[in-house]
């Protein structure tokens, strides 16, 4: 199935399903972007083409600047990975589910069979559990507010701290190691407007203050002016500080081969999800 997704006012393609698919995970289009394939009568939104009937009544078009999806707040199936209305969701055991995917959900629950959570998510304590390259729901991290297709892309490193004992040795040793053992794991995570602003500006006033008590420590070297070198150090790392308190949305707390443990997320985004 070929599909053709619409970016700034161009229509772009043939992509593949599973191509379109890689392209919302990682970003490149969002749950509103446009899309179409041959048999659909007009153009729809991605989390329209996602769902079960993405054949829904709407006018004809040839362009896709005519947008079809009634603005409604949707979520994710966590059997299916789909979008719908939340009136088309039931939750079972604090987890989101289509009426199509309830009987086999409640199915594996009857057998004790591990639910995957949305999507492959799931709690432990005030930990969140995920795989990497998992897309999360459409809800923000942060406060639970709808994140209208948002996804922000979060490369996330973990070492086991015992490493730090390095720093004993020679911080050149502990660099070195890091580098080598350090995991990895690649997540999309869903930001509210409000949060987004919020990491924006506190990305930018982070940069300032660095680069300003770069300046200082500069000026103040060049003039032999202790003061000025102790300023620069304190706006550098006040700047610094403040953007690693505001601007960090989540952290990993572990990272195994397949698992990745999340923290930073707020309890009402955890309350959704199953725990194990």
């Amino acid at each position: 199935m070929n599909w053709h997704y619409a970016e700034h006012g161009q229509q772009i393609g043939p992509v593949t399903d599973e191509q379109l698919s890689q392209l919302f995970q990682t970003g490149k289009i969002d749950a509103e972007t446009l899309v179409w394939r041959e048999g659909l009568p007009d153009w729809i939104s991605y989390r329209q083409a996602k769902s079960p009937s993405p054949q829904r009544p709407g006018i004809q078009s040839s362009s896709p600047a005519v947008e079809s999806s009634p603005n409604k707040r949707e979520n994710i199936c966590a059997e299916c990975g789909q979008y719908f209305p939340d009136d088309e969701l039931v939750s079972l055991n604090k987890t989101l589910v289509c009426a199509q995917c309830k009987p086999v959900f409640l199915q594996r629950m009857a057998e004790g069979v591990p639910t995957a959570g949305a999507a492959g998510l799931w709690r432990e304590g005030k930990k969140l559990v995920t795989r990497s390259e998992t897309p999360f729901p459409d809800r923000c991290v942060k406060c639970n507010a709808p994140a209208n297709g948002f996804r922000l892309k979060r490369v996330l490193y973990w070492q086991h701290p015992a490493y730090y004992l390095l720093l004993l040795c020679n911080i050149l040793i502990l660099l070195i190691v890091v580098l080598i053992v350090r995991k990895k794991a690649v997540l999309y995570i869903g930001l509210c407007e409000a949060h987004r602003k919020q990491r924006k500006i506190a990305l930018i006033a982070c940069s300032m203050g660095m680069l300003g008590g770069v300046a200082l420590i500069i000026g103040g070297a060049v003039s032999q002016s202790g003061w000025l070198v102790l300023a620069g150090a304190v706006i550098f790392l006040a700047g610094a500080i403040w953007g690693i308190l505001k601007g960090r949305t989540i952290a990993a707390t572990k990272i195994d081969k397949e698992n990745v443990w999340i923290g930073g997320v707020c309890h009402e985004f955890l309350d959704q999800l199953p725990e194990r």
